[in-house]
Formats: C-alpha cells, structure tokens, sequence
C-alpha cells in the first residue's frame, strides 16, 4: 500500500511541484520514497532519492531539490508502505530489465504468488520478490489484458516506453483511489486530491453541483467528477491511456448477468471454499495482519474463517461505548472468547471530537455522511501501534443480501404485480416494518417516486439551499442521478449490483481508505474478492432473502463456526454512536459557534435561517434527531475550509 503521483509535462514549474505533492501523501507510505525523471522521447531516465527515503537510497542516488527538471518531461512520485518484501528491493518507481517499462503503483495483487510462477515459467527474469514487478511483467506478457489477470486492488500509472503510452488502471471495485487532471500544459495524476490542487493551486475551484447532490442524495462516486473542479476520478474498472492527449476511460470489467453453474446442493460448500481462499489470500503480508471486528456477520466471519489456517492468536480491533445503546460488546466479546483473539477495544470521547473531526476531513477530502466515521478512526488508530494491515468486512451485506433486501424483496413483488404475495409476506416482514419509519419504508419501497418528490420540494432539509443555488444549479436534474442501472433480469440482484457500483460500497471504500491510509495501515476487504462478488450476485433470490430473514445462505454457511447470538442477529447497528446526545451535551458550544456564525463557508451556498430554525433547534429541543444532517453541516464547512486557500498545507505542517 503506498501513495503514487505522476506528471507530465514540459513545464519546469510544475514538474517540481511532484516534490510537495509527495509530502502531501506522506501518511500513505512512511517507510520510503521515490522519483523517476524520464525523457519520454529517448526513454533516458534519473531515478532520486527524496527527504524520506531509507538511507541505502539516499547514499546512492541524489536528491530530488538536485534535478534538472527541463531535461525530463516525465516524473512519477512514490510513497511506500512496506508490505511484501521488506528490503530495498522494493523501492519505487520500478522498472523492468530493460528500463523502458516504469511503474509507480498502489495496493496489492494477492494470487502475485501464482502470477510470478507462471511468468517465471514463460521466461521472465525477477529481481525482487514484490507484487509491483509481477504487474511489470504481466503488463509485458498480457498487455493491457494483465489487468483482467490480477485478484487484488491497485491503481497505478505504468509508463511504456516501447509504445510510448501512460498507462492507468484502477481495480474493479475502486478499493485503491486514483485522481487525474489535465491542461494544456501537463498531465498528473495522484492517489489523493491534495497532490493534484496544490498543482493547480490557488485557481482550484469547489464543484457547486456535487455540493447540491451530497445534501440531496450523499456522496456519488458513479462518475469521473469529483468535489474540485478539473480533478476526476478514475472509476472503478477503468483504464485510462494518455498518449499525446488523455483518451476517455476504458471499462475493462464488469459483473455478468450469469446464472450459477453451481448445483443447489453444492453452493455451500463452494461458498465456504471461497470465503476461506478470499480471506487467506488477504492474510499473504511480510508484516502483521489483524481485523477488524465489530460483532456483525461479516467482521465475525473473518475471524471465525482465519481460525482455519492462523497459528497465531489473531488480532482483533474494536470501538466500545459505555452506552449500551451504541454498545456491541457482548457480540464482540463471543468472538473474541471463541477464538482466543488478542483484542483491543478502544472508547472513543467526547472531549477529542473536535480535533479529531478536522483530522477526519483533513484526511477524507470531501464532506462525509455520518458519525460512523468517529468510531472507525478511533479504531485504526488504535492499530496502528499493533499492525500494518488489517482485514474489514465491507462487502459482506451488498453482495449477500444483508441490508434493505426486505424492502426489496417486497418491491420487486409490487413490480411484478403479485400484490396477494405482498400482503402474505408482510407478517414476515414485521421487524423490519416495526423498526423503520414510514419515511424510511417509503424511500426504500419507491426510491424513484419518493425522491423525485423530494427534489420538488428542493431538499430533504426543508428549502436548506439559497433560491439562487437552486437556480443556478437547476437542482431538478438531480432525480436523474437516483436511477439505478438495470443490468440484472432478477429486481434483488440488481439492487446489489446498484449497492455495490453506486451506492453504498464507493463511498465506503472511500471512507475505509482514507480512515486506514492516515494512520499507514493497509485496509483489505475479502468480501469484495471478484470471485465472491460474481458468485454472490448470480444466486437465486431465495438464498439472498427468505421469509423475512435476509443472506439465508450466507447463515448456513457460517452457522458451524459462530455463536448462535450471532448468527440469530436481526439487530446489527453498523457504527453507531452517541454523536446526536453530544450535540446536547459537550459538543453544544462547538456546533453552535460553528453554525451560527455568519461568516461560515457554509452560507455561501446554504439558507442559514432553514438551518438554525429548522434542523439546529428541532434537534436542540428534541423534536427531531438530527444528528446526521448536523455533521454533514459540519463536514462540509471544513470541506471548504480545508480547500479555500490551500488551508491544507497549513494543515499537513
């Protein structure tokens, strides 16, 4: 796991800037740095040690303050977290034999083991025994197609000097971000935001329109645009080539539409197959490796499924409330006791919230959705004394048929017409119905009518923006955004296939990313394994939801290994916290000094009455938890903050 930068471009000015932008991304790879000038014309190249590389390279190679950046138009940047093969074989940016093939690169390709002996068998020489060189090698073997070869996650830019061409790849499921950017005058791409606004500098400007959809709908990672304008993203699944000029992004996979071809009888066994090689392949490190665990399904799961080849008691990491309404200790303890983990729990405060919630979105980049973000900080920092890398459960629900497949199941039968089947199916239903408002069943039962009828009444927050935001952004377009692709045949597959490339898994990969990656551990998600994806969402309806009990396979597969309290669990609280009483309590005078201040960045764009009439004091008074809606008010102030005049520089000192 590292952070990558590239830039081309003719202008000495800005082919320095990769200096800075590096150090931006310092908390990415701690244990070493890199650069590589090349000339793309006649392949000449320098390779420079910077301020933080390990002594072997900074006695060996001159420091990058020292390069003559008129004589290269190519530079590539790299932070490194040591992960496989600890030595200074595994400095970065690499090359093939030949330096002709550079790469800086991000992640980690888990089956490189197998990779390395197939390439090895077809000739290929190997001077290290990194992941990075087997992508070198498999881009000279396979091409382009080396992409489809890996299971992993990975963004990287690889500059071919053969065919003259940049080469950048993101993993299928956007697990490793990668940013690009582009004038008339350079190239650049990044693995964070940052890098890429310090180059354009002081013209960055916020995208007003990604503002108007996180209020309305959250954060969308289903396109290219991003929150500062002339910085996209490279979505999931994509490729891109720069080659005299940026070609558009190529879609290399995608998740087929394919029935099993697996008998009934046998998916369980085959599931448990292929949940263990998943989770073992993530535990293939050179550093330790320890996971999350929070009590659910999917964090249990993990630690019941390494128990099979572990000869180590496994290292477990949790956030604890002395609420008993946000505490889950009782399932994590079961877990914990079962398996003989080395735990550590970690009670997150209320007097830090403050200085950590700037650290949040230092790191995060862009206004987050829920308190759920406090927690999972406490707890990666908590590991970070203890691991370099640690396994999560992300995955597990969208791809198993975990959250919202009761209201799902209930609306693919109105879709269908079988409205008999709808009101003998809704005694089955009852928990899920007695837990939800109307509110929440409605926006799930018709996502489409409901939140079109939101836009109408231009926001969720009661008319929160300005008549001129409205006006300038023509916020009605928005309702195009909530459409889901309809990719598969069956209405519940589908909906995981939107969970999973729209709506919930992009943005918190973005979140487990950046939350891990602030405190250099490296965060692997074992149930978004290509292979358990594709199995997972070709199932039958029936194995995803049952008479009201949601991934009725997924509890038989894992019915022998984890306590009964746990698999009988309809009650899971995701990342809960205590944040709506603290707006009460400790955080009064935080929030209020914050959303009452007339000078807030938040006013640019935001009514201030409906804020503080309808949301700050309904919440106060408790005729409305509100808690949600105030921290992403508070998020998104220190978004602009964070951007308004480079403020993350100051920050990053």
């Amino acid at each position: 796991m590292c952070g990558i930068n590239g830039i081309l471009s003719t202008d000495s000015e800005i082919k320095r800037k990769i200096i800075t932008q590096n150090k931006l991304l310092s908390h990415r790879g701690p244990d070493d740095e890199g650069f590589t000038a090349i000339n793309t014309s006649n392949n000449e190249y320098i390779s420079f040690a910077g301020d933080d590389s390990i002594q072997y390279y900074k006695h060996k190679l001159e420091n990058i303050q020292n390069a003559d950046f008129s004589s290269f138009d190519l530079f590539l940047g790299h932070r490194r977290l040591s992960i496989i093969d600890l030595s200074e074989k595994g400095h970065a940016p690499m090359s093939d034999s030949t330096n002709k093939i550079w790469i800086t690169y991000n992640g980690e390709i888990y089956n490189y083991i197998e990779l390395r002996d197939e390439l090895l068998s077809c000739g290929y020489k190997f001077r290290s025994s990194t992941d990075t060189e087997v992508i070198i090698y498999a881009y000279l073997k396979w091409g382009l197609e080396c992409v489809n070869h890996f299971n992993g996650m990975w963004a990287f830019g690889l500059w071919d000097g053969i065919k003259k061409r940049l080469f950048l790849s993101r993993d299928r499921f956007g697990v490793k971000p990668l940013y690009y950017s582009y004038s008339n005058n350079y190239f650049a791409f990044s693995s964070e935001l940052k890098p890429l606004a310090y180059l354009i500098g002081n013209k960055v400007e916020i995208n007003e329109l990604s503002i108007g959809q996180f209020f309305i709908n959250g954060n969308r990672f289903n396109t290219e645009s991003t929150y500062l304008k002339n910085i996209f993203s490279l979505p999931p699944s994509h490729y891109l080539i720069y080659k005299e000029g940026p070609a558009a992004p190529v879609k290399y996979y995608d998740i087929a539409d394919n029935k099993t071809d697996v008998p009934d009888e046998k998916l369980i066994s085959e599931m448990d197959r292929l949940l263990t090689d998943a989770i073992k392949l993530r535990f293939r490190s050179d550093v330790t490796v320890g996971t999350c665990l929070s009590g659910g399904f999917d964090s249990s799961s993990i630690v019941a499924f390494s128990n099979k080849f572990l000869t180590r008691p496994l290292e477990t990491f949790s956030a604890v409330w002395e609420d008993k309404r946000c505490d889950e200790s009782k399932y994590i303890d079961l877990i914990n006791s079962k398996y003989n983990c080395k735990e550590h729990k970690i009670i997150p405060r209320e007097d830090e919230f403050e200085s950590i919630f700037k650290k949040i979105h230092y790191f995060q980049e862009i206004p987050t959705e829920g308190p759920g973000l406090y927690p999972q900080w406490h707890v990666m920092q908590s590991a970070k004394n203890n691991v370099k890398v640690l396994l999560n459960g992300q995955g597990g629900d969208e791809v198993f048929g975990g959250y919202f497949m009761d209201q799902t199941y209930l609306y693919s039968l109105l879709k269908d017409k079988s409205y008999l089947k709808v009101f003998k199916n809704l005694n089955k239903y009852y928990s899920f119905l007695r837990q939800n408002s109307i509110h929440d069943f409605t926006s799930w039962m018709f996502p489409q009518i409901y939140r079109e009828y939101i836009v109408k009444n231009r926001s969720v927050h009661y008319n929160i923006f300005k008549d001129e935001f409205i006006r300038k952004h023509k916020m009605r377009k928005f309702k195009n955004a909530f459409k889901p692709q309809k990719k598969f045949r069956n209405h519940i597959n589908n909906q995981s296939y939107h969970f999973i490339t729209d709506q919930t898994i992009p943005s918190l990969l973005h979140y487990e990313d950046r939350a891990s990656m602030a405190h250099s551990i490296e965060s692997r998600v074992p149930f978004l394994d290509y292979r358990l994806v594709e199995f997972g969402l070709n199932l039958k309806p029936k194995y995803l939801i049952h008479n009201g009990v949601s991934r009725p396979l997924f509890r038989t597969v894992v019915e022998k290994y984890l306590p009964k309290e746990i698999i009988d669990r309809t009650d899971k609280l995701g990342y809960p916290t205590p944040f709506s009483d603290w707006i009460k309590t400790g955080l009064k005078d935080y929030v209020s000094c914050v959303l009452e201040n007339n000078n807030s960045n938040l006013y640019e764009y935001l009514n201030k009455n409906v804020v503080i009439d309808n949301i700050l004091k309904k919440h106060m008074s408790g005729e409305v938890n509100y808690g949600w809606e105030i921290w992403r008010l508070l998020s998104l102030d220190e978004f602009i903050h964070l951007f308004k005049s480079q403020n993350y520089l100051s920050f990053s000192n």
